[in-house]
């Protein structure tokens, strides 16, 4: 009996220029054709003549390829030595042989490597969170290790280690997609997650702002040092914008073009690639204009750590970081009451008014009852 060792690219059909196919194995003898995916995804212009190329992994990835390849042909030739040649268990055995030589977080290792390739750097950087979360509590090392009890006891630690549900779920949602793709490539029966109701939650989301009184405090302040003065001017600017960090951190003026005498800055979403629109206001143009249209961008890191000494000048004792800016300028804008929620939404780049509307709902539901309040108020004058 033979069998013939062949690869496939995107049998499914499913690749385009935004979304990856799989390579798989093929496994036929005679008419019998058996599929084992390599777990390597790639773009349509990332293969080519039975190879990864335009990639700077492409070595790895076809080694990788190469070494699945080189191990089921291992196995057919010890079924057929045997006599026991039988197509439709070699597909089952290799699995077994892949899980014995890769632990889990190996395999969702390589699979974040693949993919940083188009994920914003701090995507990036919480995959590194969480896999040194995983290494050092050990709890889910292997594949036999993904069970629905082994993740609520994940969530436990996470919880006994002062994680709020916000940042829980950001290790949940990188862990259920490695196992999602355990499942597709037949390592896993199942995903762990399926039946498991583990939510996002938003419980400490509207506390992360400042309040219009605060803002103004630290807006005026005098702050002595050169270094704090500058990560002022980026809150300042950052609030008046409504950007993200990573957004501020590719902000190019060459960008900015002028609509009925206001500028108007108009870009793309650095994490979603999602379109948004923005008019800078004087208070923006000016910080601009102090730094000739060239704003003074430091790391993050940095951002938020001399961010955190800089609001002390302004009697602000809140853990302050750079992502309060796009909330605080959000709220200013949303308690005024007269911006209706689709520019706000088309302001902060969200994809969906949903998403807008359930980011901000409760303080959308205070500035409807004072708007209700000021109109009883006014009917009652008139």
């Amino acid at each position: 009996m033979k069998a013939n060792l062949t690869l496939v690219y995107d049998r499914k059909k499913k690749a385009s220029k935004q979304t990856t196919g799989v390579v798989e194995l093929v496994i036929t003898s005679g008419n019998v054709r058996r599929y084992v995916s390599t777990g390597v995804q790639l773009y349509p212009k990332e293969w080519s003549n039975g190879s990864v190329v335009g990639r700077r992994d492409f070595k790895e990835l076809n080694d990788r390829i190469q070494i699945l390849k080189k191990k089921a042909s291992e196995i057919i030739n010890q079924m057929i030595e045997d006599e026991c040649f039988d197509v439709n268990a070699v597909p089952g055995m290799l699995k077994d042989k892949i899980m014995q030589q890769q632990t889990f977080i190996d395999f969702a290792k390589a699979l974040a490597k693949q993919r940083s390739k188009n994920l914003a750097l701090g995507t990036r950087k919480h995959y590194d969170v969480t896999f040194n979360f995983l290494e050092e509590w050990r709890g889910l090392v292997y594949f036999s290790d993904l069970t629905e009890r082994n993740i609520l006891k994940m969530d436990d630690e996470l919880k006994s280690r002062g994680l709020k549900e916000c940042t829980r779920w950001n290790y949940h949602k990188h862990i259920k997609s490695f196992c999602a793709q355990a499942v597709e490539d037949g390592l896993i029966k199942k995903n762990p997650y399926s039946r498991l109701d583990i939510r996002k939650g938003n419980e400490d989301g509207l506390k992360r702002f400042l309040t219009p009184a605060e803002f103004h405090r630290f807006e005026t302040c005098l702050i002595p040092i050169d270094s704090l003065r500058k990560v002022r001017d980026l809150f300042v600017f950052q609030t008046y914008t409504c950007m993200a960090y990573s957004d501020l951190a590719e902000f190019d003026y060459k960008n900015c073009v002028k609509v009925k005498g206001h500028t108007i800055y108009k870009a793309k979403r650095t994490k979603t690639g999602q379109e948004f629109t923005i008019v800078l206001l004087e208070p923006a143009l000016m910080i601009l204009k102090k730094y000739k249209g060239k704003l003074p961008i430091i790391s993050n890191v940095k951002y938020n750590l001399y961010l955190k000494n800089a609001v002390l000048y302004a009697k602000i004792d809140k853990k302050v970081s750079t992502h309060w800016a796009r909330h605080t300028g959000a709220t200013m804008l949303l308690n005024e009451g007269k911006v209706p929620i689709h520019i706000i939404q088309h302001i902060l780049g969200h994809s969906s008014i949903r998403e807008t509307e359930k980011t901000y709902a409760k303080l959308m539901d205070e500035t409807i009852v004072e708007t209700m309040v000021n109109f009883e108020k006014s009917k009652k004058q008139a």
